[in-house]
Order: C-alpha cells, then structure tokens, then sequence
C-alpha cells in the first residue's frame, strides 16, 4: 500500500510502519552506495599495493645486476683502454691519410703522361704523321679533342 492512501484512510498506525521502512529502506541504500564506494578504494588500494611491490621486486632484481656490473667494472683500467683506443683511433687515421696521400701522388703524375702519351701514338696511326702535337691539357678538359683522336 501507498503511505499516501494509508494516510488518507486514516490508517495512521501502518503509515508510521511504512514511513519508518521508508527512512530504514533510504539508509540502507545510503549506506549500500558508500560501502560499495569503500569497498572501490579498498579495491584500488591493494592495485596500488600490488603494483608497488612488482616494482620493488624488479627494483630489487635491477640493483643485483647494477652491483654485479660495478664490482665487475675496474674505472680506472676501463679509463686507461678508452684512452688506448682514441690514440691508436688517431694514429690509424693519420696513417691512413699518409697512405692515402702518398698513393695518390705516385698516381697522379704517371697516369696522365701515360695518357696523354697513348692519345698522341693513336693519332700518329690514325693520321699517318708522325709530327702531330696535341697538348695534354686540350685532351684532357676538352672531351670532343679526346672522341676524335681516340
């Protein structure tokens, strides 16, 4: 029955029953709703708490192989080889150059005389004399002098 009808019958005593299971069923639900949001904190707290003690543990693991690789690495002496290695690093880039350097001098010089002595033989044959003289520089920067006699 509805507490309105109740009470417009006159029928006071079960109104008073029906507004007091009214106000119980209220609290309930009041009471239902913070539990249930209780029990959502609780619930987030041991997530918080789970994943801080994941992370502890892999912090744990991360410090053993941190002290392992520390009682392993010998500063000085690792200092001593970087500095080995950059002078040796250096002295091979110098040698390489010298050796570079020095090949392309020796390569220089003979390479267009042998050339430039070929292109004037080719001509000799070509022409049949054997008085031409083409210079070595008008064969090298002019392409079409080189198609020709060549």
């Amino acid at each position: 029955m509805d507490i309105k009808k109740a009470a417009k019958e006159g029928h006071m005593d079960a109104v008073k029953i029906m507004a007091k299971d009214l106000v119980r069923t209220r609290n309930n639900i009041k009471k239902f709703y913070m539990m249930r949001t209780n029990v959502q904190g609780v619930q987030m707290k041991l997530t918080t708490i789970k994943s801080s003690v994941t992370m502890a543990q892999s912090m744990k693991g991360v410090t053993k192989a941190m002290q392992r690789m520390n009682k392993r690495v010998n500063l000085p002496q690792f200092q001593k080889l970087i500095m080995e290695f950059e002078k040796q690093n250096e002295l091979m880039d110098m040698k390489s150059e010298m050796i570079t350097d020095a090949i392309d001098d020796a390569m220089e010089g003979s390479d267009d005389e042998e050339e430039a002595d070929a292109v004037l033989n080719q001509v000799r044959q070509t022409k049949g004399t054997k008085n031409v003289i083409i210079s070595e520089r008008s064969i090298q920067h002019k392409p079409e002098i080189r198609q020709n006699y060549i």
